[in-house]
């Protein structure tokens, strides 16, 4: 259990939400209920640095956690979610001049989805295009669009699997399950190699934007690290990346980070907390929900709307035994039929959601409800969408 932050090495953190016998992988689902319901477990034991803000889950044990070709978090499916990713990947080929080559580096790229974008969006500039992820499905060294990914985590034994030294890194969703981001970054700009000029690109969930909207969903096992603003602009400079921006994007829910590798190195200025108000946040969070749950079945049949790490979370915080919710639904086919962590829901496609008489779905995140309206006027799915913020 580690009381100092790991990012400032502060003491005395601010306990946040406790949670015994989580699910340690939200993203992977099961083909039977009993498998889901027999997944491994550990303790979610979030706090944050009363210095700098970083909240961290201190006790994680990384040996629980396997990431595989059974991981499954694609969002894309989702237009709300693609036009983000495609977006993100205009960030990314802009940062090199016009006129030069692209040397692309991902690094948790899962299934190629991003490193494909950015190589399409690069075309005729791009010469190299490498991601590293363990959970990658295909045959080592091959992706999407000439693109060639590695099923293997990037570190500095593997760096020599490159081609071309990259001048454009980004890494999506992946420092939130490390639990020492500092080493992950530095590890990052070693790699680079002292000349370097690459910009990176950071991408992450915000504590701030979870605390504050008490969106308690979006706290699970496998984000052992999660960052405000302030505190991921320090962390990257403590590990040596120079002229660090960070925006929220994504309707605020994530950070969008830049910085490059190499500028000139500023000691980082320790930011301050402000989280210190909100610490109470999850058992509010469980009750409010908890009690619009169980009045919500006396209106009829209920589901839930997103498979993913929110939604396996927000039933086990709510009806933990699925007895309430009757499915889950989610448009990513990898998805359908299988079901949910810890709870054993399942889950299914809006076609066959449609034939639950659903009276009351929740939806798992606020951003995607005009599409899931679309979807479930489509669908002739006659139901109270309940978003939850």
């Amino acid at each position: 259990m580690r009381n100092d932050c790991p990012i400032c090495g502060a003491a005395h953190p601010t306990p946040i939400d406790h949670r015994t016998h989580t699910p340690v992988l939200m993203n992977r689902l099961y083909p039977s209920r009993d498998a889901a319901r027999s997944a491994t477990r550990g303790t979610l034991d979030i706090v944050a640095c009363p210095t700098c803000g970083f909240a961290w889950n201190r006790a994680f044990e990384p040996n629980l956690v396997v990431y595989d070709g059974d991981y499954e978090n694609d969002q894309t499916h989702s237009a709300a979610f693609l036009a983000h990713v495609m977006a993100r990947a205009d960030d990314v080929v802009a940062s090199v001049p016009v006129g030069d080559q692209i040397d692309y580096l991902e690094i948790g790229c899962g299934q190629g989805g991003f490193i494909g974008e950015v190589a399409r969006k690069a075309a005729g500039r791009l010469r190299s295009a490498e991601g590293f992820d363990p959970a990658w499905r295909g045959r080592d060294a091959t992706g999407p669009d000439g693109s060639r990914i590695h099923k293997v985590y990037f570190t500095a034994d593997n760096q020599n699997r490159l081609i071309h030294t990259p001048n454009a890194v980004a890494s999506r969703h992946t420092i939130e399950h490390v639990p020492d981001p500092v080493a992950f970054l530095s590890a990052i700009r070693a790699a680079l190699g002292p000349d370097s000029r690459a910009k990176i690109f950071i991408e992450t969930p915000c504590i701030a934007w979870i605390l504050t909207h008490e969106a308690m969903q979006d706290l699970f096992y496998e984000h052992c690290s999660v960052f405000t603003a302030d505190a991921l602009r320090y962390a990257m400079e403590k590990s040596g990346f120079g002229s660090v921006t960070v925006h929220h994007v994504f309707g605020g829910q994530y950070l969008w980070a830049t910085g490059i590798a190499g500028a000139t190195f500023i000691p980082p200025r320790l930011p301050s907390s402000r989280l210190d108000q909100l610490g109470k946040a999850g058992p509010r969070f469980t009750e409010k929900w908890s009690t619009a749950v169980r009045a919500a079945r006396y209106s009829g049949t209920v589901a839930i709307w997103g498979a993913g790490a929110k939604g396996v979370t927000f039933t086990l915080l709510t009806d933990p035994e699925a007895q309430i919710f009757d499915c889950a639904i989610d448009i990513n086919p990898g998805k359908q039929g299988l079901h949910l962590a810890g709870s054993g829901l399942q889950v299914l496609s809006p076609r066959a959601a449609a034939e639950r008489n659903l009276k009351t779905i929740f939806v798992m995140n606020p951003n995607y409800l005009d599409e899931i309206w679309r979807l479930t006027s489509d669908h002739s799915i006659d139901a109270t969408l309940v978003p939850i913020n």
